[in-house]
């Protein structure tokens, strides 16, 4: 039987990434309810899915108490994020949402206390983990082909925060958003640690915000950006090595570029996305290969995280069998035991 999934907030993540990735898993699952504040949200989703009036809802309480949804994928801005998903388990529907789980500790914390409570996983949208190259990357990892790891450094950079006349939208303002920069990007590249092997133990970080105000959305008037830009971190890690990660959307002319670079011992790996096809491996013997990620991995340009939360509805514990198995309590909130 098809799973029934509402979509909880129908932006462009929505509607242009969690969507189609339902649509191409259409024998497994259906989008039966949708849920906005905005009229032209809802328009859009109206259009693009074909649902009725009566499967659009404003209020996200009404939507899981509907009967329509066997889940709900939550694409709200951060700080709905753990209320609407505890909403969905007291309730009986299963949950994903997007990173960051939440903007504190202690919301996180309670929600993890829920699903344990309830024996419901919330899924969590690390959607770097569903990406062929960084499975290969991981896989080459694992295989301890750099005979050990000593240093990690990892760029993930944007310009987004110099779009000319951006406004002072939620991911601007501390109470919507939790941290600027630090949750959209850094919740990424942390996990990739995590998912790597290694657990933070130490740290240091500076960071700073580069637009100080903006004009406020639908008024002439301006507000304070209350979030960072930037942030540097200098971590330690459980495994021994030092890693550095480098996170901004202040960097002019750059679009979006994230790189991975790992040194061992006896070689060097490293993950560009610019080049979503090959990861390069250098070895202490000065061989530098591009290698093309096998065909076992599935398409390279593809991210399949809702086939994995479809997956994890079914109780498949494994991500699309068209590359090798991972568990998925790797994506679920349980990752913080």
């Amino acid at each position: 039987m098809k799973k029934r999934i509402g979509i909880i907030g129908f932006g462009w993540i929505a509607r242009d990434v969690h969507f189609p990735q339902y649509e191409e898993i259409k024998d497994q699952c259906e989008i039966t309810a949708v849920c906005d504040i905005s009229p032209e949200a809802l328009k859009n989703a109206k259009e693009k899915i074909g649902l009725t009036d009566d499967e659009l809802f404003t209020d996200y309480k009404e939507l899981i108490d509907s009967g329509l949804c066997d889940a709900v994928d939550i694409c709200t801005p951060n700080y709905l994020h753990c209320e609407i998903a505890k909403y969905a388990l007291n309730a009986g529907v299963r949950a994903s949402i997007e990173k960051p789980a939440g903007i504190n500790a202690q919301e996180v914390k309670e929600l993890y206390d829920l699903s344990q409570e309830k024996k419901s996983p919330v899924f969590v949208c690390f959607s770097w983990h569903h990406r062929p190259n960084l499975r290969y990357f991981k896989d080459l990892i694992d295989s301890d082909i750099t005979d050990g790891i000593n240093h990690i450094y990892i760029n993930c950079i944007k310009d987004s925060a110099l779009w000319p006349g951006r406004r002072l939208e939620w991911r601007f303002i501390k109470e919507q958003s939790g941290t600027g920069v630090l949750c959209d990007l850094g919740s990424h590249m942390i996990d990739l640690l995590n998912w790597m092997g290694a657990d933070v133990v130490g740290l240091t970080a500076n960071y700073g915000t580069f637009v100080k105000e903006r004009q406020l959305i639908g008024s002439d008037e301006w507000g304070k950006v209350t979030t960072d830009d930037w942030a540097n971190i200098i971590l330690d890690l459980s495994n021994g090595a030092s890693a550095t990660v480098n996170l901004s959307r202040g960097c002019a002319t750059c679009g979006a570029r994230t790189e991975v670079e790992i040194f061992g011992n006896k070689g060097r790996l490293k993950f560009a996305d610019a080049d979503h096809e090959h990861i390069l491996i250098s070895t202490q013997k000065g061989e530098v290969e591009n290698r093309r990620i096998p065909e076992e991995y599935g398409d390279p340009h593809e991210m399949r995280q809702c086939k994995s939360f479809v997956n994890l509805l079914n109780g498949n514990n494994r991500i699309d069998s068209r590359w090798q198995t991972y568990s998925a309590r790797a994506y679920v909130i349980a990752l913080y035991d």
